[in-house]
């Protein structure tokens, strides 16, 4: 029996690539997460995919989620304007880490296939629609975005530019058959948060609920700006400050990119450091110098990089080194600290965060148990 489709408000207009199958269109539903309204461009199977999970078949999952419009719940935070910076969110209360700060369910999520597959006319449009079928108020929201450019635009440059600017990547959910297009998504108070190459908050996708949770990164005070990071926070200064220009176009005033010249350069050399250690400590062929040492070195230098958002990386790696020689003890706190620190900024379905509470709960029976001391290959853990 063919899946029951579901009853979207618009599902028009389409377009048909040249080489391809399937039409690519907007699918809007303005019920969505208590009225508040979703709309994609994607195929119809891949919209039908994405109204069976549990956002769509149990509406109750997400109708307390988005807290921007009218929520019932005071916001930690308020939207200030901030110079040189537009517009961004500032804590008004003391925010411990792990803390969940905000929420949203998605607004627009864009098959990657639509830039792929179609011209550039064809999907600007249909973003254009897929905006526009939005109830009102929520609309709003999403055009009232920045754009980094203070020349007006046409709706559907507009729209683009909106879009380009604010959206994240979000990867194919396990149970999604086309696992080859991401999605671009756009989340409008999530993308409020400026960027900073040492944020004190992270985000966590939820495909069930198609929502993104944001999550301090260490105790926020109030009166700090809340941030997130655009970019991989494992470059160089150099490197970091020319994609953004080139990416977002503005130059990065953060502390890290700010810093003199001489504490820069340490910090370039820490950087590189980092992923040299992480390649050795990934090591488990026979030649490998991996020690424990190595992996406390990890650990300082993440925190001397103040790297909140990724230190669980290195409580990973540190377990694993520990338990590998037959330091049980040892590897259980850093399984423990990798999972404290870990599921706030990957989440509880993570790999790595599975592989930690199987450390955690007993070490001896886990993969990397004196791997170092028997001196066996094996894969580990992805961090």
């Amino acid at each position: 029996m063919a899946a029951r489709q579901h009853a979207w408000t618009h599902s028009l207009p389409c377009f048909q690539p040249n080489w391809a199958d399937d039409p690519i269109c907007v699918f809007t539903d303005t019920t969505f997460a208590a009225g508040r309204g979703i709309s994609l461009v994607t195929t119809p199977r891949r919209a039908n995919y994405v109204a069976t999970t549990p956002a769509f078949a149990e509406p109750e999952t997400v109708g307390d989620i988005n807290q921007d419009l009218g929520g019932s719940v005071p916001a930690k935070y308020e939207m200030r304007e901030l110079p040189g910076k537009g517009m961004g969110l500032i804590a008004t209360a003391h925010i411990r880490r792990g803390e969940p700060i905000m929420a949203n369910t998605a607004s627009l999520m864009i098959d990657y296939r639509a830039f792929n597959e179609l011209t550039k006319p064809e999907y600007k449009e249909l973003q254009a629609h897929a905006v526009d079928n939005l109830p009102a108020s929520h609309r709003a929201l999403v055009l009232g975005l920045s754009t980094h450019t203070s020349s007006p635009l046409p709706h559907i440059e507009l729209v683009d530019r909106i879009a380009a600017t604010n959206g994240f990547d979000i990867d194919p959910d396990e149970t999604d058959t086309d696992q080859h297009h991401s999605f671009f998504v756009l989340f409008p108070s999530i993308a409020r948060m400026n960027h900073d190459c040492r944020p004190n908050a992270e985000y966590v996708f939820d495909h069930g609920t198609l929502s993104q949770v944001v999550n301090a990164a260490r105790d926020i005070a109030p009166g700090e700006e809340l941030t997130l990071g655009y970019i991989n926070p494992l470059m160089p200064r150099a490197q970091r400050l020319a994609k953004l220009k080139r990416n977002w176009g503005f130059d990065c005033g953060c502390a890290s990119c700010t810093l003199e010249r001489a504490r820069a350069d340490e910090s370039d050399a820490r950087i590189a450091q980092i992923e040299k250690l992480k390649g050795e400590l990934r090591e488990w062929g026979p030649d490998s110098r991996a020690c424990p040492e190595m992996a406390e070195l990890l650990i300082a230098l993440y925190d001397m990089e103040n790297m909140w958002t990724a230190v669980h990386e290195a409580y990973t790696l540190a377990a694993l080194e520990f338990n590998a020689v037959g330091e049980p003890w040892t590897a259980v706190k850093y399984a423990r600290m990798a999972v404290e620190f870990g599921i706030p900024m990957v989440g509880e379905a993570d790999d790595d965060m599975g592989e930690m509470a199987k450390v955690a709960e007993d070490p001896w029976s886990h993969w990397s148990w004196e791997r170092r001391v028997r001196g066996e290959n094996s894969e580990g853990a992805s961090s």
